[in-house]
C-alpha cells in the first residue's frame, strides 16, 4: 500500500478513536529531506473568552481550547511547518468543533455507563510511554505541552472511553467483504504503485549556505580526507559514526534506509540514484554541506500485489467506513443536543 494510503488510514483511525488531538513522538530528522515552509504571517492578538462553547450545559473552557491550540501549533513545528496565521479563525473553529464532538461522545459514553478501570488507564499510558526512547523523553513531551501527568491521564482516559464507545456502537457493526477489497484494489491501481527506491548511507560534513568562506574550506578539506579513507576501503559505517554531522543517520553508521525520488534534495537524489549497488560517490554538495554517499541496495518500481497488502487494505477500508459512520453518529447526537459556540 502506498505511504499516502497508510497515512490517511492512521489519521482516520485517530479520528475514530476520538483522539484527534492526541500526543505522539514528534522527533524529525529534517536534514534527510526537504521542509517546505509557508511565509510567516505576523500573529494577531486574539482574546480567548473564558468559555468557548457549551454542550448540554457543560462548558468547554478557553483554557482547554488554548491548550489544544498550543498543542496543535507545536505538532506543526515538529513537522517543519508554521501555523498559518491567515487561516487562524478557520482553524480555531475546527478545533472547537472537534472538542464539541469529543464532549458529545463523552456525554453519550456516560449515558451508556462506559467506565475505564485504573488498570486499563495504566496499560494505555504504558503503551504511549513505550513509543518514546525513554521515560525522560516522555516527561519532556509533557513539559513541552505545558501539561502535567494528571492532564495526560485525563486526556487518555477520555480517549479510551470514546474508543470503547465507538467500538461498541460502530466498529463491531462494520464488516468489509472480499469483493469490496478486490474492487478497491482494481479501481485504485495508482495507489499501489511503488516507485523505484534506493537504500543508501551517507557521511555529512555541515557547511550551510550562510557559512563563511573559511568554514566551507575547512568542511571541504574534511570531507575530501574522509573520501580518501573511504576509497582506501576503511569501514564506511565506522567513519560515518565518528564523523558525520547528521545526528539522525550518523549514529546508525550513516544508514538512511530506503527512499524514493522527491524525498531528498535534488543534488543528493541525483547522485544516489546514479550509483550502482556497493558504489561510493564523489563529494556531493547540497544546501546542508558536503556528502559522501554509498549505495547499499536498490528496488525497482512495481505494483504491489494484493496478497502483500490485503490485510492492511481491508483495515483501511474498514476505518473509512467507521469514520463515515462516526460522522453520522456525531451528527445525530448533535441534533438532540444544545450546543452554543462563542464567537471570537
Amino acid at each position: 500500500m502506498s505511504k499516502k494510503l497508510v497515512l490517511k488510514s492512521i489519521v482516520i483511525m485517530l479520528a475514530a478513536c476520538g483522539v484527534l488531538l492526541s500526543h505522539h513522538n514528534g522527533f524529525t530528522e529534517n536534514e534527510k529531506g526537504k521542509a517546505v515552509m509557508n511565509p510567516a504571517v505576523p500573529a494577531k492578538e486574539i482574546k480567548i473568552p473564558d468559555v468557548v462553547a457549551t454542550v448540554n450545559g457543560t462548558n468547554i473552557s478557553g483554557a482547554e481550547f488554548s491548550k489544544t491550540l498550543q498543542s496543535f501549533k507545536k505538532r506543526l513545528t515538529t513537522m517543519g511547518q508554521q501555523f498559518p496565521e491567515e487561516r487562524a479563525k478557520d482553524i480555531n473553529k475546527s478545533l472547537i468543533e472537534d472538542m464539541i464532538s469529543r464532549e458529545l461522545l463523552m456525554q453519550n459514553s456516560k449515558k451508556k455507563g462506559i467506565k475505564i478501570s485504573d488498570d486499563e488507564l495504566k496499560k494505555e499510558i504504558d503503551t504511549i510511554k513505550s513509543r518514546f526512547p525513554s521515560e525522560d523523553h516522555f516527561n519532556q513531551m509533557i513539559k513541552s505541552q505545558n501539561m502535567t501527568m494528571d492532564d495526560i491521564k485525563t486526556d487518555v482516559r477520555k480517549g479510551i472511553t470514546i474508543k470503547k464507545l465507538i467500538k461498541n456502537d460502530i466498529e463491531n457493526k462494520v464488516s468489509i467483504d472480499e469483493k469490496t477489497v478486490d474492487d478497491y484494489y482494481k479501481n485504485n491501481s495508482a495507489q499501489f504503485l511503488e516507485q523505484e527506491s534506493v537504500k543508501a548511507s551517507h557521511i555529512l560534513v555541515k557547511a550551510d549556505k550562510n557559512a563563511t568562506k573559511e568554514a566551507k574550506e575547512a568542511a571541504k578539506k574534511k570531507i575530501d580526507g574522509l573520501l580518501k579513507k573511504v576509497k582506501g576501503r576503511e569501514d564506511f559505517a565506522k567513519l560515518a559514526k565518528e564523523n558525520s554531522d547528521d545526528p539522525g543517520s550518523g549514529q546508525n553508521g550513516g544508514d538512511l534506509g530506503f527512499f524514493g525520488k522527491g524525498m531528498m534534495v535534488p543534488p543528493f537524489e541525483k547522485a544516489a540514484f546514479s550509483l550502482n549497488k556497493g558504489e561510493v560517490s564523489d563529494v556531493v554538495e547540497t544546501e546542508f554541506g558536503y556528502h559522501i554517499i554509498k549505495m547499499v541496495d536498490k528496488k525497482p518500481g512495481r505494483t504491489i500485489p494484493l496478497n502483500e497488502i490485503h490485510d492492511k487494505l481491508k483495515d483501511y477500508l474498514k476505518s473509512m467506513e467507521v469514520n463515515k459512520k462516526l460522522s453520522e453518529y456525531i451528527t445525530n447526537l448533535r441534533k438532540t443536543a444544545v450546543v452554543k459556540v462563542v464567537e471570537f
